[in-house]
C-alpha cells in the first residue's frame, strides 16, 4: 500500500470521527435540554446530567485519539514529500500540547508507529 493510500484511508477516518463526534455532542446537548424541562425530580435530573458530562469526557478523549492519527498523518506527509492539501488535514494536529493531557504522543511512538506502517 502506498503512503498516499494509507493516508487517503486514514483521512476518511478522521472525517468519519468528526462528524459522528458532532452528531453525539448535538444529540447529548438535545437530551439535556430537554431532560431539564421535564417534571422529574432533581435527584433524577442530576444524574442524567452526569451521564450526559461522562459522554462529552469521552468525546474529549476521542478527539485526542483523532488528533493523533492526523499528527501521524501529517508526519508521513512531511516526511514523504507528500501535499497535505489534498487531504484537508488541521494544522493544529501537528501540535497537541501536553498541558491539556497527559495522553500525548511523543516522539519515539510516532517514530514506532511509523517504522510499523513500513514493514506492513
Amino acid at each position: 500500500m502506498k503512503y498516499e493510500e494509507l493516508i487517503a484511508q486514514l483521512c476518511e477516518v478522521i472525517k468519519e470521527s468528526e462528524n459522528n463526534a458532532k452528531l453525539i455532542y448535538d444529540n447529548a446537548e438535545m437530551v439535556d435540554t430537554i431532560i431539564s424541562d421535564l417534571d422529574i425530580p432533581l435527584h433524577k435530573k442530576d444524574k442524567i446530567s452526569n451521564v450526559i458530562s461522562d459522554i462529552f469526557g469521552l468525546l474529549q478523549h476521542q478527539d485526542l485519539h483523532r488528533q493523533k492519527i492526523e499528527r501521524v498523518v501529517n508526519f508521513v506527509c512531511d516526511k514523504n514529500g507528500i501535499d497535505k492539501s489534498q487531504y484537508n488535514l488541521a494544522a493544529s494536529a501537528k501540535n497537541i500540547d501536553s498541558k491539556d493531557s497527559q495522553d500525548i504522543l511523543s516522539e519515539d511512538e510516532l517514530e514506532l508507529l511509523i517504522k510499523q506502517m513500513q514493514q506492513g
